[in-house]
């Protein structure tokens, strides 16, 4: 999104963001993160679709081939649980071990927690004139987010804590 114009912070009073703005198309982001270091790997899809998924996947796992294998949390996005890729995750025996969360539930995940970090560091009160543009500021500012500010998230959601939301909203 291109927004036009944008006040900065002036003595007196906060930055303002003009409330319209421009949209230049959209862009397929997908973000791995490796739990354990709080890092996180990006990757720009072309399309939002099973063959891109499983591209960026078999990617993913050519980097971290000393892995044993890795804990695979994804939603029900279509492209998550599309015949093809179930049959790549299936294929590639235990190294992927897929686990979607609950519809309606992203705040159980992780991933949800890294989008809401790098955001806000990296893409609040942006603006981008076209897709390259937006796409170069993703993948120039991953790296210095792994650098400053990459941490483990502090998980505090138990299994007897999620049996406890679920018996109060299950319907």
């Amino acid at each position: 999104m291109e927004r036009d114009p944008i006040r900065r912070a002036i003595p007196g009073a906060i930055e303002q963001e003009e409330f319209e703005y421009t949209r230049h198309g959209t862009v397929s982001l997908l973000l791995f993160l490796i739990v354990h270091t709080g890092r996180m790997e990006v990757a720009v899809e072309d399309t939002k679709d099973a063959e891109h998924y499983i591209r960026a996947l078999k990617a993913f796992r050519r980097r971290h081939q000393g892995l044993r294998g890795v804990f695979l949390i994804h939603d029900g996005d279509p492209t998550h649980t599309a015949g093809d890729t179930q049959e790549y995750l299936a294929g590639c025996g235990t190294w992927w071990r897929p686990r979607l969360t609950p519809a309606h539930a992203s705040w159980l995940n992780q991933a949800e927690m890294l989008v809401g970090a790098f955001g806000g560091h990296y893409l609040k009160r942006g603006s981008w004139g076209d897709r390259a543009a937006f796409i170069d500021h993703v993948l120039a500012s991953g790296p210095e987010y792994n650098r400053r500010y990459a941490h483990p998230f502090e998980w505090t959601w138990t299994n007897a804590k999620m049996r406890l939301w679920f018996a109060k909203h299950a319907h």
